[in-house]
């Protein structure tokens, strides 16, 4: 009776222990901590590069995060949660924050610790600062706001040294002149102005564009090169102010650098060009996907842009992509094992992303031209499939620790939500499902492919009444299940598509379905915040698992199907117990939606619309370990103290019971104390050597022993024994004692007061004894 096996499960139960085919114990998982997190560091605004060319300073919502380009990984943050930065500018050491609410300049040592970085804040314009630039030196800042006022700022000595006026509209442009102390300035008026800083008078106006001005770049200490949106480059003699030449080229410029003697443009086209002599002499090779650039600066050797949709691309003097910094990857809607050490994810983008899990440096993939909504993977044979709103499936076959794109599937006539390989390596093949209604399975291409090929669809089937959100494929590869919004979730054959059953009985649409890897059952999560689980013999339901708030957006087996994932709406994480339908435990890491889960060896990675993507570790045998720990040291330290009150050395028995958070065995070592003849001394004695953390300790006993009329005496001795040491001086001096001393007031007040109406009760007593006339016996 002790043994019970089953063939089904290939799980075996000795004594309430759960063991696999290898004889290794099943562990229930009860505690993960967040070891590490993928987060956004860039959301859109500003950007800068710092001298050195190690860091970037870039906008994330209301902060500005510091990222070291090598790891792609921010290393400090600043900022006010509740006054937004509007634009940035900072060095190797200092960070200058313009601020939208408070309109401040603030002066960060980014460096430092936190809590030590802001160094001070000014208000330098009435209105807000819109740009900022400092010069090479680092000792001049300068900056520009919607009054059109510019005012150049000493950094060292913290006053301004001088204040232009003459711009019309809001200063959308400063630059400082690399060699000298000139001040370049553009605003609404679409002038680039130039300010002597040594006359403190402006020294040209050069007018030459039509629309705004956004980048300069000096190709000497005599020439200058403006672009802006007007599709046109224009060449400046700097020591008469007058325009040399005007290049069209066509697009409107975002940004402007200088590499090896080429002046290297990007625009609205988001194609990369070089130009030396007014022409290009070089250009980006077309990629797959066209990312309008936003910002251009130089960095090191190439050149360092940044897209619209907040990618961060670092150029090698050839124009190709040597690094790929995602800044921001909006919703992360589902996550995939990638090749060996990656991961696959599904964001709100046509691209799917590649993240490293040990540096979390990320790549991507791009051969979609619309949102994809589903990926999947077979480790086994190195493929990753993807499904889109473009109503297409991808193949990409992993070489070389990347992915190339292999074929395509298209039949699907709307939005393919949802796709899933085959587990077996006998016959691989892919199903999808789409918005249009219908189950496709493919088959792909055998073999390493050197050109694109369309795979052919095998069957189509069409499944639901409504929109069809996930499939499965079960891993024997002999079913597949779909789930649907239509409130059921559908199992079919897969080698014919033929209908095997219909799970009914949720009210909500059918977020998620997966197979059970040991159990012929199935899992379902839905919108009405319910999960599912279903026997495949009957189609019926086993079990229901309650306990989310909103809809359940994504479930995962664990732990060889005896517990289960699951994550909604609210951004929760729960853990389940598949037997007893409890929830074991709940993660709290997401601020929104959690689309995305994943169950690893140790432990579960998430990603959510917050754009987090969290790796979850479970850490239940080093918290099993810890508390056996604990538990001996307890017990060690329990019977040190029986062996102190035994020989009786209360002094070391009453500081230990305090170390051990042991309030009435403190009480009572009190109490042998007072018994002794010289007792109050020695208590007194005895709390003049207590540490202030062991007296805060035994305030709040004594609010508890103070409670209980039994012991009053007890406690009232203490507390006069605490009175009278020499910690009384730093009592006022420490806010926490407060409310303990709070605590002790009325009822040390309602004992006082007993006390002296028995006091008074016996007096009347003793007087009514000595006025008696007892009559002779």
């Amino acid at each position: 009776k002790a043994v019970v096996s089953t063939q089904s499960t290939g799980l075996t139960m000795v004594k309430n222990k759960i063991y696999d085919d290898s004889g290794d114990e099943v562990r229930m998982k009860k505690s993960f901590k967040i070891e590490k997190k993928l987060e956004p560091f860039f959301t859109g605004g500003e950007i800068s590069l710092s001298p050195d060319e190690e860091f970037l300073f870039c906008q994330c919502e209301n902060f500005v995060k510091v990222v070291e380009i090598s790891t792609g990984q921010s290393v400090c943050c600043v900022g006010d949660d509740e006054d937004a930065a509007i634009t940035i500018c900072g060095n190797n050491d200092i960070l200058f924050t313009a601020h939208r609410a408070s309109m401040l300049i603030k002066q960060w040592r980014w460096k430092a610790e936190k809590g030590e970085r802001l160094v001070r804040s000014f208000k330098a314009h009435p209105v807000p600062v819109t740009s900022m630039s400092m010069d090479s030196t680092s000792t001049l800042l300068a900056s520009g706001a919607t009054d059109s006022v510019i005012r150049v700022w000493d950094i060292e000595q913290n006053y301004c040294t001088h204040q232009f006026k003459g711009s019309k509209g809001v200063v959308t442009l400063l630059q400082f002149h690399p060699t000298k102390l000139h001040l370049f300035s553009s605003s609404d008026d679409l002038l680039i102005k130039v300010w002597n800083l040594e006359t403190s008078s402006l020294l040209h106006d050069l007018k030459g564009h039509v629309s705004p001005v956004t980048s300069l770049v000096f190709l000497n200490d005599t020439t200058m090169v403006s672009g802006g949106r007007d599709k046109v480059l224009n060449t400046w003699e700097l020591n008469g102010g007058k325009l040399k030449e005007t290049l069209p080229v066509f697009e409107s410029i975002e940004g402007m650098s200088e590499s090896e003697r080429k002046l290297v443009t990007a625009g609205d086209k988001g194609v990369l060009r070089a130009w030396h002599k007014n022409r290009c002499v070089l250009e980006q090779e077309t990629p797959a996907l066209k990312r309008e650039f936003v910002k251009l600066m130089s960095y090191k050797d190439g050149v360092l842009a940044v897209t619209f949709d907040q990618n961060i691309l670092i150029y090698n003097t050839e124009l190709k992509v040597e690094k790929n910094l995602i800044g921001y990857n909006d919703e992360i809607i589902d996550i995939k094992p990638a090749f060996e050490g990656h991961l696959a994810l599904a964001t709100n983008s046509e691209q799917i992303r590649i993240v490293n899990t040990e540096t979390l440096a990320t790549n991507v993939l791009s051969g979609h031209t619309s949102t994809v909504l589903s990926i999947d993977t077979n480790t086994e044979h190195n493929l990753l499939a993807s499904s889109s709103k473009d109503a297409s499936v991808v193949i990409w076959r992993a070489d070389a620790g990347s992915y190339t794109l292999a074929a395509t599937c298209t039949g699907h006539t709307s939005a393919v939500s949802g796709v899933a390989w085959s587990h077996l390596p006998e016959n691989i093949f892919v199903v999808s499902v789409s918005s249009d209604l219908t189950l496709k399975l493919w088959q792909p291409p055998k073999g390493n492919v050197n050109k694109l090929h369309k795979t052919k669809c095998v069957y189509t089937i069409k499944a639901h009444e409504k929109d069809i959100n996930c499939v499965t494929v079960s891993p024997n590869d002999k079913l597949i299940i779909t789930g649907s919004l239509d409130k059921t979730a559908k199992v079919w054959s897969a080698d014919k598509g033929n209908l095997l059953g219909v799970l009914r009985g949720h009210k909500r649409g059918i977020w998620s379905a997966r197979f059970s890897p040991v159990d012929q059952c199935v899992l379902t999560s839905s919108g009405d915040a319910l999960v599912k689980l279903w026997r495949l013999s009957d189609y019926s339901c086993i079990r229901t698992y309650e306990g989310h708030a909103s809809s359940v957006l994504n479930c995962q087996f664990t732990t060889l199907g005896r517990q289960l994932v699951s994550c909604c709406a609210d951004g929760l994480i729960k853990v389940w117990d598949t037997q007893t339908s409890e929830c074991v435990t709940t993660l709290d890491g997401h601020t929104d939606k959690c689309w995305a889960l994943m169950v690893t060896e140790v432990g579960i990675v998430s990603g959510a619309a917050d754009s987090l993507l969290c790796f979850w570790r479970d850490v239940t045998a080093e918290e099993e370990e810890e508390e056996i720990r604990e538990e001996e040291l307890q017990s060690e330290q329990q019977q040190e103290l029986r062996n102190l009150v035994f020989n009786e050395r209360y002094a070391a028995a009453f500081a230990l019971s305090l170390s051990l958070n042991m309030p009435y065995k403190c009480l009572g070592i009190a109490q042998k104390i007072l018994e002794l003849e010289d007792g109050k001394s020695q208590l007194r004695c005895l709390i003049d050597s207590l540490q202030m953390d062991q007296i805060e300790s035994l305030l709040e006993y004594l609010a508890t022993w103070n409670t209980n009329s039994k012991h009053t005496i007890v406690a009232q001795n203490v507390l006069f024994a605490l009175l009278s040491s020499g910690h009384n001086s730093s009592f006022a001096e420490n806010p926490k004692l407060r409310v303990h001393w709070e605590a002790l007031i009325p009822y040390t007040e309602r004992h006082f007061e007993r006390l002296s109406k028995l006091q008074q009760q016996a007096t009347f007593l003793q007087y009514t004894w000595d006025r008696m006339k007892l009559s002779e016996l």
